[in-house]
């Protein structure tokens, strides 16, 4: 079986988990949606099966405190670049200035992977290169669910609009 079609069961069999608790119809929409992104997650970390990779454990492991967390992801700031300390005029020191380069690509380094860490699950106690084939990782995986959840909203969506569901008033 193929990862998308894995993913697609899954995804079904959580959604099914997610109903039985609170029927849909009693959610508000924003509970749908973090239900509906919480199963798509579980279902990608189990579609995935084992392979070497942490992030589906990481994913798993993360599930009971996965409405606390889901906030907290989404509101982490993204690094920015910056090009340096400030000198005494106030102006940024830039690498071209005075051979800091090194130690400038360096921090800029440190700090692309401290934030890459805070995406990436499990990341956290990884070195640089076990990050990187992660997140290489992940992003598959991610794409692929993307795809998924894409094919199924454009089918949900053709259903609903086609004259034979259409209900009249």
């Amino acid at each position: 079986m193929s990862f998308k079609q894995a993913f697609l069961k899954n995804l079904l069999l959580s959604l099914q988990d997610c109903s039985t608790t609170k029927p849909l119809n009693a959610m508000s929409l924003h509970e749908r949606k973090r239900a509906v992104k919480s199963s798509a997650d579980v279902a990608m970390a189990t579609a995935h099966g084992g392979g070497g990779a942490r992030w589906p454990k990481a994913i798993i492991l993360q599930q009971p405190a996965a409405a606390k967390a889901c906030k907290a992801r989404r509101c982490r700031r993204i690094v920015r670049r910056c090009c340096g300390e400030k000198t005494r005029s106030g102006r940024r020191r830039c690498a071209a200035a005075g051979g800091g380069g090194e130690m400038m690509a360096r921090r800029l380094v440190r700090r692309r992977a401290m934030a890459l860490r805070k995406v990436i699950p499990g990341g956290d106690a990884m070195d640089e290169v076990a990050l990187l084939r992660e997140a290489m990782d992940y992003v598959v995986h991610l794409r692929a669910q993307v795809d998924v959840l894409r094919r199924v909203s454009e089918a949900v969506q053709r259903r609903s609009t086609s004259p034979r569901y259409v209900t009249k008033h």
